[in-house]
């Protein structure tokens, strides 16, 4: 399945607004500075397997930077506004070829991230 297969049903439900303040993106952007990709998006579009992949590492570390590849299907926007829709995280950042997302973890077995 492709992400625009996976985006048919769930865009609709993604309304594009920020449940996190400016401010808090900014100190999220700051911290995302620090921290390497956790994942890469290959030439190939994204599908269940990389949408699940995702959501994993976000209950586990909740900001997380992922790499798209340079000749990959989609720009850095589609994919994120894509898997921020398909995930429930807010769009932090994009940078090139990575983008950066946030998603508070419901895990009481993390340490979470004070914004």
């Amino acid at each position: 399945m492709t992400i625009n297969l996976l985006c048919q049903n769930h865009l609709q439900h993604f309304k594009g607004e920020k449940m996190i303040t400016n401010s808090q993106c900014e100190r999220l952007k700051s911290m995302a500075l620090k921290i390497k990709p956790t994942l890469e998006i290959s030439k190939k579009d994204i599908g269940v397997k990389e949408i699940l992949d995702i959501s994993i590492a976000l209950d586990l570390h909740e900001l997380i930077k992922i790499s798209i590849h340079p000749n990959a299907k989609n720009n850095a926007k589609t994919f994120l506004n894509a898997i921020c829709a398909l995930t429930g995280a807010e769009p932090i950042s994009i940078n090139n070829n990575e983008i950066v997302v946030y998603r508070r973890s419901s895990s009481n077995n993390i340490e979470h991230i004070e914004i």
